[in-house]
């Protein structure tokens, strides 16, 4: 009896240690953290170092946890409160912002910006349209491309105001606005300047004071800065081979000029937050309809693939952002009432498909137009992605390399973006080579038949370009500027020794005015030549500033150019020998100026 007792005792304190140890390693509660749990495995320490992901449902967290490493110098782990550059997701706590506004009646998003904005600003934006708080927080107000000054290696490199980084480069609006979607992070930041001045407060202030902290946001913030403690940072690296990885010397850090589009900081703990508010009833910061304008889709043609600082795919809205070297991807479905987020600390990862995997949207067919079919003819052209830039010469400079072209088949059939397109209903294009009744693009005409903007379903904007950036003019134009440039470079310095060696029946060298077009046409190609070199070799790498000063400079020593061509050929009248040598060289250097203004190659 005895002996019993005690195999019994032993078997009870057995199960009794055994019980924790169980506990400790049970499968995941939900079929979802599992799945992130995999996917975070297969993809930390492949393709990225470390990552954080997030699970949200009916407005409760079911995951904010990390993986892998957030410095694999110092061998410091990804947690949930590690902070990653969330790029573009910056565009959603602008919207956010804006719509605090809106629900107390201070801002209205169909109201014209010029309504809230100075006159003074208003004038140096010299806007083609009118463009509304909506249009800029959608996309759809109509702006092409800002090239520079997008983000710095340097803090120094920063703006002061947020009102001086918009002022520096306004792009153009290519578009109406209303007429297509197409991303612009000058029209987010714009709309954050609008909500600095309906609230009279910074926007980084106003951001932390009603959105951040009420939300318990503490990791967060609006911008990269020195004044903040960067302890709890990742590092953010590049992926030189699978599993290796570099990081810059500078940590991976990026400033953004744009930083309400792009420059935010945050943590997978601070985004659940952010998350679980979204996806539930909560009014903490304002009346659920107010809300719900967050998930209002904009139309792009018969096609509606964004929201408020938002994509729309499907039933579900989406974010797919990067920085230089961080990734982040959100997937939120507000029928379901779910949410799924990664961040990583590399720009491109296997791991940042996951939240559109996990949701997994129902596709929305969209509705089609009827009436005639479009002439395809009237389609035919040269094309440019809607965010290429257009007024500087590295912006031409890409899009000429760039271009797309959109050419007729013999068999009826569109070619376009690297796709055989047939016309299903009245500019509405499918894939021809796959299923015929799904449309993938859109060509927008005006009322004159004329393509005003070209749209895709998932999402991109391109617009039609004058016909001199098809292949044969841009290459023929451009050729010619490089041979100007080198040419004047040389008969600058050919003429200036000829000058010198040529002496009048008195021994005297020829006037300076005969020399000296050929010496300011010379020093002119030189900083074409340099901007030229600049642009291929460095691109948008180099601060505009640069480019800003040697425009500056070449309109200075262009102006001296052309008086010196008009003094000389003044003087030449009295000296039929050099005449018609001036005239030619005159006629040569007008071609050459002419290029020089139609590349963006000048301030002027």
């Amino acid at each position: 009896m005895k002996r019993i007792f005690s195999v019994l005792l032993a078997v009870f304190l057995l199960v009794i240690c055994v019980l924790p140890m169980s506990a400790t390693v049970a499968t995941p509660f939900d079929a979802s953290v599992a799945q992130a749990q995999e996917a975070a495995a297969t993809a930390v320490g492949v393709d990225t170092p470390g990552a954080a992901v997030v699970l949200v449902r009916n407005g409760t967290v079911l995951m904010a946890d990390g993986f892998g490493y957030a410095d694999l110098s110092s061998r410091v782990l990804v947690t949930g409160d590690t902070v990653f550059e969330i790029g573009e997701l910056s565009a959603l706590l602008t919207a956010i912002s804006a719509l605090t506004l809106v629900d107390t009646g201070v801002l209205s998003l169909d109201a014209d910006i010029a309504a809230y904005l100075p006159a003074e600003f208003m004038a140096k934006l010299a806007l083609d349209y009118p463009v509304t708080v909506g249009q800029l927080l959608s996309g759809c107000a109509g702006f092409g491309g800002r090239i520079f000054d997008i983000s710095f290696d340097k803090e120094s490199h920063c703006f002061e105001t947020l009102e001086e980084a918009l002022l520096a480069d306004v792009p153009e609006q290519i578009m109406i606005p209303g007429t297509a979607y197409s991303y612009s992070a000058f029209g987010i930041s714009l709309a954050a300047f609008v909500v600095e001045q309906a609230s009279g407060a910074p926007y980084e202030a106003y951001l932390n004071d009603h959105v951040l902290t009420p939300l318990g946001m503490s990791g967060t913030v609006a911008m990269r800065s020195s004044n903040v403690d960067d302890k709890d940072y990742a590092t953010g690296y590049r992926e030189v081979a699978e599993g290796s990885f570099r990081a810059p010397q500078n940590g991976g850090k990026s400033y953004a000029g744009l930083y309400p589009a792009t420059g935010a900081l945050s943590t997978a703990k601070d985004l659940s937050r952010l998350l679980a508010w979204l996806v539930s009833d909560s009014e903490a910061l304002m009346r659920a309809s107010t809300k719900n304008l967050l998930f209002t889709p904009y139309h792009s043609g018969i096609f509606s693939p964004t929201a408020l600082a938002l994509s729309k795919q499907g039933t579900a809205y989406t974010c797919h952002a990067k920085t230089a070297c961080f990734g982040a991807s959100l997937c939120l479905d507000t029928e379901k009432r779910e949410a799924a987020l990664v961040l990583t600390n590399v720009p491109q990862s296997t791991l940042l498909d996951f939240p559109l995997t996990a949701l997994a949207p129902t596709a929305v067919s969209p509705a089609l137009p009827v009436g005639e079919m479009v002439e395809l003819k009237a389609l035919r052209g040269t094309y440019a992605v809607s965010t290429s830039e257009q007024h500087t010469f590295v912006g031409r400079f890409f899009t000429m390399q760039e271009r797309i072209s959109a050419t007729v088949n013999d068999d009826g059939t569109l070619s376009f973006l690297d796709m055989r397109l047939m016309q299903i209903a009245p500019g509405v294009f499918a894939d021809a080579a796959g299923d015929a009744s799904t449309p993938v693009l859109q060509f927008l005409l005006d009322g004159e038949g004329e393509v005003t903007a070209v749209v895709t379903a998932t999402g991109e904007c391109y617009y039609k370009l004058p016909f001199y950036y098809a292949r044969v003019p841009a290459a023929f134009l451009f050729g010619l500027l490089l041979l100007l440039t080198a040419g004047f470079a040389l008969m600058g310095v050919f003429g200036f020794f000829e000058w010198l060696g040529e002496k009048n029946t008195h021994g005297e060298h020829a006037g300076v005015w005969f020399v000296l077009p050929d010496v300011l046409a010379a020093l002119l190609s030189i900083l074409v030549g340099v901007q030229v070199l600049a642009a291929y070799k460095m691109g948008t790498a180099l601060l505009s500033s640069f480019y800003f000063a040697m425009r500056v400079l070449t309109l200075l020593v262009g102006i001296g150019a052309t008086v010196s061509y008009v003094v000389a050929f003044v003087a030449s009248v009295l000296d039929r020998k050099v005449h018609k040598r001036i005239a030619y060289m005159a006629i040569l250097y007008l071609v050459f100026l002419f290029l020089i203004c139609f590349f963006g190659l000048t301030v002027i």
